[in-house]
Formats: C-alpha cells, structure tokens, sequence
C-alpha cells in the first residue's frame, strides 16, 4: 500500500536502512561552490553549479520578480547582487529554517546583517519564505513572478511531492515567465539514484514529458555535466566528428577535467549526467494538470 504523503518523513539526507520512497524530502543542500573554490577543492558539479547560477543571473530582466524555489543558501544572490541589480525582487522559498537563517547571512565569505540587509545591500527586494514548495502558492502571490531559478532540488523530493512543485511553480509565474530547471538526468527507476543525498532522480525523457503535460513550453535544453569518462568515451566514438573531436582532444591537453566535463556536456543534455530546461509559461488554459 502507498503511505500516506503525512507518514512519510522529512529528513537531513537518505542514510543506509532508509526506503526512499518512504521519504518526502532531503533539506541536504549543494555545496557552496564559492566556499570550496576559496579552499582549492572542488569538483566537476562545483564548476557546474557555478556556471548554471552564473548562467540564471544573467536571464533575471530589468524589474524582474524572481523566486528561487528550495533556495537553500540562496547561492543566486551574490550573482544577482552584480549582474542583475535591476530586478525588482528575489523571493527564497524553502522547508528548513535552518537553510533560509543560513542564506540571510549571505552565500559567499561575507557575512550579511540583518542591519545591512534593511539598509539596502542587495540593489533590490528581498524575502524568504518558509514553505513548503508543494504548496508554495498558498504563501506566493499567483501569476507573480517572471523568473523561476529550480536548480538541483528536484532530485530531493519523492516523486510526488516533485510533481506537486512543478504545478505550483506554474501557478506562481507570470503568463510567458521563465523557469530555470536543473537536475540529474536518470532514466529508468528513479529511486536508484546517482547521489545519495537525492530521493527521485526523473529522466529527460519523463521529466520533459512532464512538463509539457502542465502546460509549459521547452524554450531551451543544455547537458549541464557528463562524467569523466563518459565524455571520453562518447568523444572517442563514431558519433562525434572529426572537428569535434580535435576540439574536445586540444581542450582536454590543458583544461582540467572538472571544467572540461562542464563545458563539452553542454550540447548533449540527452546523454548528460545532469540537465537542464528552460520553460516557458503558456496560457493556463491550456494546463491538463492543475485540476
């Protein structure tokens, strides 16, 4: 028998013994990429959640309301701070406290005050809420915001509770807002997941079809990271040119492979350890789903 969506448990990560699907959510959160570039350690998925926070930044519009739902440390902010100071809101939504307390601090080596938070040290408005993000519209104002930033989060949700997320994501936009989502890319049995921390891995395939059913249009889809050898292989094999291959050989001879794994995943999100969809908001008439 399914348990009920209230027996299921919210916990820090998934520990040996634990049945995922008995899980609602992990509050685990990615690593501060900034934190571990200053200590010199860092992996291929450090240099991938640099370049996508980098990335999102820079498509927050003039006058923007941006929502970063399951904001953890709001990781986005510092981005936000010098590339975009000309939105008009960034709102964090996220389950644990704790994580909301930790990204009012500040993300980076600085240590944000409450005071310099009310004198104005980001550019543009901000708020936390804590919530929930399967029922995040109760709390957000519907048809709100112009940019959704989802990055790496959805994999920390039972299947359900992801699907939920999406929907509310849908109710929270702007008709033709934008939303920036990333996660492992896994087909097959979700549960088995890449990383342990993670509840429901969903596939390209499952996940864009899923998306689609709302009522969101795909805009653009890029491979975010492919394992090391992986990439090697697939660039060893008959299905890359020749031209490519000399690119992606020359780039390898210097380029270390935690940035070379980042970059040459881009044009294959398909085949991509981790992946990423930007979706547009269509017209709610035509969601199938929200019912």
């Amino acid at each position: 028998m399914k348990k009920n969506e209230n027996e299921k448990k919210v916990v820090f990560r998934v520990e040996d013994g634990m049945n995922r699907e008995d899980i609602l959510c992990t509050t685990y959160q990615m690593r501060n990429f900034y934190m571990q570039f200053k200590d010199g350690f860092f992996s291929n998925l450090d240099v991938m959640n640099y370049i996508q926070h980098h990335a999102v930044a820079l498509m927050a519009g003039k006058n923007a309301n941006v929502l970063d739902v399951c904001c953890g440390r709001s990781l986005v902010l510092p981005l936000l701070r010098y590339y975009s100071k000309d939105i008009n809101s960034y709102t964090g939504v996220d389950i644990c406290e704790s994580n909301i307390n930790e990204a009012k601090r500040g993300a980076s080596t600085k240590t944000i005050t409450p005071e310099m938070l009310e004198n104005g040290y980001y550019p543009f408005k901000t708020d936390w809420i804590l919530s929930d993000v399967a029922v995040m519209s109760e709390k957000i104002k519907k048809n709100s915001m112009d940019l959704v930033i989802y990055t790496s989060a959805l994999e920390h949700m039972h299947k359900d509770k992801g699907s939920e997320s999406l929907k509310e994501c849908y109710k929270v936009m702007k008709d033709n807002g934008l939303m920036f989502l990333s996660c492992p890319n896994t087909p097959g049995n979700g549960y088995e997941t890449q990383y342990r921390a993670h509840v429901y891995e969903w596939g390209y395939d499952e996940l864009k079809d899923y998306l689609e059913s709302i009522g969101f249009e795909i805009v653009a889809e890029y491979g975010l990271v492919m394992k090391v050898k992986k990439l090697k292989e697939f660039f060893a094999s008959s299905e890359v040119s020749q031209d490519l291959k000399d690119l992606f050989n020359k780039c390898a001879e210097y380029m270390p492979s935690a940035w070379l794994s980042a970059f040459f995943a881009i044009p294959y999100p398909k085949i991509s350890d981790e992946i990423l969809f930007v979706v547009k908001k269509k017209d709610p008439n035509e969601s199938l789903l929200l019912d």
